[in-house]
């Protein structure tokens, strides 16, 4: 029986990972009740990813045999380096990143309720944080032959909008048997790998090339004029539409 160890660091990492992935396999060939055994010292000889199997403290009574992985010294900071996206070397660099990142979770955490809402019905809010609330001056004011003194505080909260952008690409091919010979072999391969279809050539052009450039030209295409409108209806909305009939006009 064997009991395989590995730093810790590896183990939180993904079971599809290459590194996993190369480690298991090696493992797997390493155990294996063969014929021909595989020495320890071979196990990970040309590895990209660990420099060597030792055997550590074994166990007689129970009959396990204990061997740790060992990985290259630049391992850590390579898959660090995969997983971010940037290059972190050192421990300078892994600093810095820990504390961008520690940054944007804190900003993410603020919007993360309006998200998941959004991601469920359409339409998500981001209540008002305490931070955000400002309270205007005190003032005077009459309602019939009555005075009173009103109160006015304001918070910002965000309203997320889930929008589906459409994009249609409808060609000319020529003549209908034609059209027809194409559209049955695109749904063919809709059914059998939907990717293949993104990347059909129309205008010299693939098909996910288009849809790219045409929602991404839709979905910033609102006018700042018509922006600034919205973001007022809807504040008159959220503060004063309740049960009422509101119109709007970009």
């Amino acid at each position: 029986m064997y009991q395989i160890q590995m730093p810790d660091w590896l183990r939180v990492l993904d079971v599809e990972s290459p590194v996993i992935s190369h480690a298991v396999e090696a493992m797997k060939r390493f155990t294996a009740k063969t014929k021909k055994e595989i020495s320890v010292e071979k196990v990970f000889e040309g590895s990209p990813y660990f420099q060597s199997l030792v055997r550590t403290e074994g166990n007689d009574e129970s009959g396990v045999e204990r061997f740790e992985i060992v990985p290259h010294e630049n391992l850590f900071y390579r898959v660090i380096t995969e997983l971010a996206g940037i290059e972190i070397s050192n421990q300078a660099s892994l600093m810095s990143f820990v504390s961008k990142v520690s940054g944007a979770k804190r900003e993410y955490d603020k919007l993360a309720e309006g998200i998941i809402q959004m991601e469920q019905t359409g339409y998500g809010v981001v209540r008002p944080t305490w931070e955000s609330f400002q309270l205007a001056e005190p003032e005077l004011y009459r309602q019939g032959k009555n005075f009173g003194v009103k109160l006015r505080a304001t918070g910002k909260s965000i309203h997320i909008v889930s929008v589906d952008v459409n994009c249609e690409v409808a060609p000319i091919i020529g003549e209908q048997q034609q059209s027809e010979e194409m559209l049955k072999f695109l749904q063919q391969e809709y059914q059998i790998n939907k990717q293949t279809v993104w990347e059909t050539p129309i205008f010299g052009k693939s098909l996910e090339s288009i849809v790219r450039e045409d929602i991404e030209a839709k979905a910033t295409s609102m006018p700042v004029a018509a922006r600034g409108r919205m973001q007022k209806t809807l504040t008159r909305i959220i503060n004063n539409g309740k049960g009422g009939v509101i119109c709007i006009l970009l």
